[in-house]
């Protein structure tokens, strides 16, 4: 003979019952009655541990808009991103002269702290995916912040920035559009490194 103690609402803990006398059969019955009485009363603390499930009707629906996130990418990724997406607009955060000296191919010079930075994105379909990038300066992040207060929400961030792709062996172009060499484009990527305290190989 098994008999089922309740847990909770779904929960149940089956115990046999051994064979006894007469008498001691008796006891523990009234033992094991006493038992259920005291976990149907409320002595359940798997109960006050798992809450009731929550109204789904209660739940607000998630509004994208309100999401302040972005997609961070590698080097490889970023440039699969500029081969099949031609309409993507590829925005170099950095200051003039480091977009002068070298940037990504297809890059347009968008620095991130210009005061005209917000009135510069209404030139762009919020459609369109976006890809941005800078140096290792934490501070140029403000400029993914400000594509995402402003309702961007296809961005793609270039992880550790310029260097990264670079030292990827991709091909960097100068302001002319032509190529710069290997060497010189190393360059570049170590002095960015080294501005922001990053241990380069000698």
């Amino acid at each position: 003979m098994r008999l089922g103690i309740p847990l909770g609402s779904r929960l149940v803990m089956s115990i046999p019952i051994p064979k006894l006398s007469s008498a001691s059969s008796n006891g523990l019955r009234l033992l094991l009655l006493a038992l259920v009485a005291t976990s149907a009363i409320g002595c359940n603390r798997y109960r006050d541990i798992i809450p009731e499930a929550p109204n789904p009707e209660d739940i607000p629906p998630t509004d994208p808009y309100a999401i302040e996130t972005f997609y961070q990418v590698n080097p490889d990724q970023a440039e699969s991103l500029i081969k099949n997406h031609p309409l993507v607009h590829v925005l170099d955060f950095r200051t003039a002269e480091a977009y002068e000296a070298g940037h990504l191919p297809g890059a347009i010079h968008f620095p991130w702290n210009d005061e005209k930075f917000l009135e510069k994105l209404q030139e762009f379909d919020k459609s369109t995916p976006i890809l941005a990038y800078s140096d290792l300066n934490q501070d140029a992040f403000q400029g993914i912040y400000h594509l995402r207060n402003s309702d961007y929400l296809n961005v793609y961030w270039l992880s550790l920035g310029f260097p990264s792709w670079v030292d990827a062996g991709k091909s960097i172009q100068d302001v002319s559009g032509k190529t710069v060499p290997k060497e010189k484009a190393e360059e570049l990527a170590r002095a960015e490194k080294e501005a922001a305290g990053v241990p380069t190989e000698s």
